[in-house]
């Protein structure tokens, strides 16, 4: 749980319009994050985030525009990348092979991926498009 609310607490820090709670305080799975605005027509963004014991992490990003897309770093059977971490594009975050790519966030530690996350999806939203929101260098 310390984990999910380190991950809040930083990006909450950076858009304090972002709200954030953690599905059960007794055995916490999951944090989801809102904000009440977005990229383009959006009305709500939502970043859902799982982050385990062992380090490895999955955040979603969801819209109202139906828009999905994920960073994740765990083992996985993809063809590629070849290390854990890996990308879900837009529009859907697909899970077929030839749709996932490598990540550019390259950081673990739970402050510096909330920072990375906030700041590629602030870029996205300055240019009213996710077509490039993982194209970000490290940090981002």
């Amino acid at each position: 749980m310390a984990k999910l609310d380190a991950f809040r607490d930083a990006f909450v820090s950076l858009e304090p319009m972002a709200a954030g709670a953690i599905d059960d305080r007794l055995d916490p799975r999951e944090l989801r994050l809102t904000i009440p605005y977005g990229i383009g027509d959006t009305e709500e963004t939502t970043f859902t985030v799982r982050w385990t014991t062992v380090g490895d992490y999955n955040i979603h990003y969801s819209d109202t525009s139906e828009r999905n897309l994920r960073w994740d770093i765990h083992p996985h059977e993809f063809s590629t990348p070849s290390d854990d971490r890996h990308f879900h594009p837009p529009p859907n975050a697909s899970n077929d092979d030839e749709d996932v790519e490598s990540s550019c966030i390259e950081a673990n530690r739970i402050d510096l991926v909330a920072r990375a996350v906030h700041l590629l999806w602030r870029r996205a939203l300055d240019e009213e498009s996710v077509d490039s929101i993982n194209a970000g260098t490290n940090p981002p």
